[in-house]
């Protein structure tokens, strides 16, 4: 059993978990190598090792032309946590679990550090021979640079945007 904090109404309250804390942040960008074989970033490494991770799942992000890993503890707590909302006796709820779990893919990273990016993913997100990781708390996100450019918003309204949501708390 590991501690996190968490939000529990208007507080951050400690919340017991089963899976460690971890918490990525910043931007890395990597390159392929001709077997389309990347290095997950050393500072990334270096917080799985603190938690003992060892097995990822790659899933395309929902509503952005970029890729989602989930450290496994953290996709299983995912997956519990949307079947929490369903009622898998509804076709519509039985079909949304379908699509959400049928493209995802798990992973290790080899001895070096480097995992596969296959072909289909390098499409559905426009990389080439360059990726670019961004820390997002317990996940990592996997773009192409022009797709990672266009889903920043403007600065001004970037500030905007979160002065608004911190004030209200």
């Amino acid at each position: 059993m590991f501690i996190r904090w968490g939000k529990v109404g208007r507080k951050f309250l400690p919340l017991k978990t089963n899976f460690p804390f971890m918490r990525f942040t910043g931007t890395i960008h990597a390159r392929l190598d001709a077997k389309n074989r990347v290095f997950l970033p050393s500072a990334y490494r270096k917080v799985l090792a603190e938690t003992g991770a060892q097995s990822f799942v790659m899933k395309r992000d929902v509503f952005q032309p970029c890729l989602v890993l989930y450290p496994y503890d953290v996709w299983e707590h995912e997956v519990e946590e949307l079947k929490s909302r369903l009622n898998l006796w509804s076709s519509a709820d039985a079909m949304l679990l379908r699509q959400f779990l049928s493209d995802v893919e798990v992973f290790e990273l080899d001895t070096n550090g480097r995992f596969i990016l296959p072909k289909r993913h390098q499409e559905c997100i426009g990389a080439h021979q360059e990726v670019t990781f961004v820390g997002l708390d317990d996940r990592l996100e996997v773009w192409s640079k022009e797709h990672l450019d266009a889903s920043f918003m403007p600065a001004e309204d970037f500030a905007s945007a979160l002065q608004s949501k911190m004030s209200s708390l």
